[in-house]
């Protein structure tokens, strides 16, 4: 084999290899998050320390948001500004707790209409905003469900 073509097999090889090691560590972080299925649901407004408990049709509506975003959640790489806004505990079908902070733009305005969750307790946090027409769904389950609107702290 001439010198040349073993110079080539060898650039690929050092190319390919540093691609395969690159995508091996960035695609868990690509990958659409899997949401199951939750139930036991208890949101608390954390200004006012007001907690309900979801009925099953609010429950339905939480999953069905949850299953319909799946994709844009990237990792959370700076510190939230607070623990949330609104915070949304429930269960997973094997009994692992489940969280969802929201942020409706009360302890961070640069956070409005964001969400930060973890798939179950041993993943990564992941967090992702949303435009109006996304977060619309989140919005009737927190107002206008018998907690008072508070202002700003």
């Amino acid at each position: 084999m001439r010198k040349e073509t073993l110079l080539v097999f060898g650039f690929l090889a050092v190319v390919l290899s540093t691609v395969a090691l690159i995508w091996y560590f960035a695609w868990p972080a690509l990958r659409p998050v899997r949401f199951e299925t939750v139930s036991d649901v208890t949101l608390t407004i954390e200004q006012t320390n007001q907690t309900r408990k979801l009925d099953e049709a609010e429950t339905a509506q939480l999953n069905a948001w949850l299953h319909s975003h799946t994709h844009g959640w990237a990792p959370l790489t700076s510190p939230a500004p607070s623990t949330g806004d609104v915070v949304i505990k429930a269960h997973l079908p094997d009994g692992e707790p489940f969280e969802l902070a929201l942020w409706t733009g009360i302890s961070g305005a640069d956070w409005n209409d964001t969400a930060i969750t973890r798939v179950n307790p041993k993943a990564r946090f992941k967090v992702q905003s949303f435009d109006d027409q996304g977060w619309a769904p989140l919005r009737r389950l927190i107002e206008g469900q018998g907690f008072e609107k508070t202002d700003v702290p």
